[in-house]
């Protein structure tokens, strides 16, 4: 399920076209948001390693499924997705090919499961089948926390239990979290029940990347500078994943 091949980069910017859902998201130019924040990726200095990397970047939620809910209405699904386009940009600024699960504001089931109210599970299966059309190098989805209590707090990657690719990027993730986000003492977090972690093999994480229900990383992620800061970080994580020669070699065996 995961590609051994180098391939041609192709650029982005955040306006995507989508095929099904889901599309390799083309680039005309870089997007106005883009030039506008401190992080800029020069593509000539990017480190080799995740140039032409097959990346799927999964917003979590969408459509009728708004995910959790925070202060004042804040809904998940904006969030992700905010979050997701920026990411997109950072990679493939880098040379990076990234396969996007949504584009827009909707969900991946299909007419057939929402008739039959399985829309959540269809959702799941929709995005698992952007997976299975083309061979992959990494996954990464964005969604967004909440609680009973607004005390609790913090950036956390989550990560298949038995997938050592998984944890190593999940690591990776989370010291970058520490550096670029708002103050966290969470840790990597092994999982074996979500859908997507135990079924896609190699680096496939799930960040969760504050709580809607904490007024403070509220606020934050309301914001587009946060939310680039967000992106920065997943960024870095993944350059400092394929940079890493022990990770090329493994690689060859998927």
């Amino acid at each position: 399920m995961f590609s051994k091949q180098r391939h041609l980069p192709v650029l982005i910017g955040a306006m995507a076209c989508m095929i099904s859902a889901s599309a390799v998201v083309p680039m005309t130019q870089a997007s106005a948001w883009f030039h506008k924040h401190a992080h800029t990726v020069n593509s000539e200095a990017a480190p080799s390693g995740i140039a032409g990397k097959t990346i799927v970047v999964d917003a979590g939620h969408g459509g009728k499924d708004s995910g959790a809910r925070g202060i004042d209405g804040l809904q998940e699904k904006d969030i992700t997705l905010a979050v997701a386009q920026r990411l997109i940009a950072y990679l493939q600024q880098a040379g990076a090919i990234v396969v996007a699960t949504r584009t827009t504001d909707v969900d991946l089931a299909t007419d057939e499961d929402r008739a039959n109210r399985r829309r959540h599970l269809g959702d799941l299966r929709g995005r698992m089948n952007v997976v299975r059309k083309q061979k992959i190098d990494a996954f990464v989805s964005i969604h967004c926390n909440a609680a009973p209590s607004a005390d609790w707090h913090g950036a956390q990657v989550l990560y298949f239990a038995t997938n050592d690719h998984a944890k190593t990027l999940a690591s990776l993730m989370q010291s970058e979290f520490r550096e670029e986000l708002l103050p966290t003492k969470r840790e990597i977090e092994s999982n074996r029940s979500l859908y997507l972690l135990k079924r896609i093999e190699g680096p496939t994480v799930l960040a969760e990347i504050g709580f809607l229900t904490n007024p403070q990383e509220a606020m934050a992620m309301r914001t587009a500078s946060y939310q680039d800061k967000v992106a920065f970080a997943m960024y870095q994580a993944l350059v400092r994943y394929f940079s890493d020669p022990s990770v090329a070699k493994a690689a060859e065996k998927f």
